[in-house]
């Protein structure tokens, strides 16, 4: 398995070469990708909170890292680059990740990610499954089952059922009634009824900015919750999906 530095390395290789291809990073004023999809802006929605400090996004901050500019372990939010996965070691004791935020936008995380077609989840979720998602391009909407009525809980769920590349939650204790959170980013509010919900659901689902994996799947991962892994006595396994991924970086590395 690689260390966190060699893999952010490898990262930033991938980057830089996607960087000078002309992709992986929006204007700030929208304009079309290298597809010819529409590029996003990373600023489109009023209170998003970042974590890449004043790099601005994942690409520019992998750019940082790989020029020299500076060393993973020395950003404000260091999990912004920190991708391994720590069930993949053969020695691995069942010791789940542990993030910084709560709930988490992104660092190492667990091997197979948490099924994201528009999933609604009536349970709390592996925190290390859910990440693996955001790494695909994910949002993930979370809610405090205490401060959220469930009149209000039905009507989150309207914007996530189908909508592929999302995913939704109870996190119980998470603080604030509504939460989303995407790779780097996270948008919170008291009111489940915001509409910055649905305009950080359109600016963050596989924006190109924050996706680490670039047409990585969101299907064939984990479909169940948290309490029933621990039940089954799966835990982080359950489904062994690696010949699923698309990883860019492991393609440029060869392997």
């Amino acid at each position: 398995m690689m260390t966190t530095r060699s893999r952010s390395v490898s990262l930033a290789v991938v980057c830089v070469v996607a960087l000078a291809a002309g992709c992986g990073v929006p204007s700030s004023d929208g304009g079309a990708g290298p597809d010819g999809s529409e590029r996003r802006s990373s600023t489109a929605v009023e209170g998003v909170e970042s974590f890449y400090g004043g790099y601005g996004d994942y690409a520019g901050v992998i750019e940082a890292v790989h020029d020299g500019e500076v060393g993973a372990e020395d950003l404000d939010h260091p999990w912004v680059v920190q991708q391994d996965h720590v069930d993949a070691v053969g020695d691995w004791d069942g010791t789940m990740p542990v993030y910084e935020l709560s709930p988490p936008a992104g660092g190492n995380h667990l091997s197979v990610w948490q099924t994201c077609t528009g999933s609604v989840y009536s349970e709390p979720l592996i925190d290390g499954h859910a990440v693996h998602s955001l790494e695909h391009g994910a949002v993930w909407l979370t809610y405090d089952p205490e401060l959220v009525a469930p009149a209000h809980v039905a009507a989150l769920a309207e914007k996530i059922e189908g909508r592929d590349y999302s995913l939704m939650s109870p996190y119980p204790g998470q603080g604030v009634p509504v939460s989303l959170q995407s790779w780097g980013n996270r948008y919170q509010t008291e009111d489940p009824a915001d509409p910055n919900i649905d305009a950080y659901l359109d600016a963050y689902i596989l924006n190109e900015a924050f996706n680490p994996e670039l047409h990585a799947t969101c299907s064939g991962g984990v479909s169940h919750g948290a309490a029933e892994a621990e039940s089954s006595g799966t835990g982080a396994e359950g489904h062994d999906a690696e010949e699923d991924r698309e990883l860019p970086h492991r393609t440029a590395e060869g392997e």
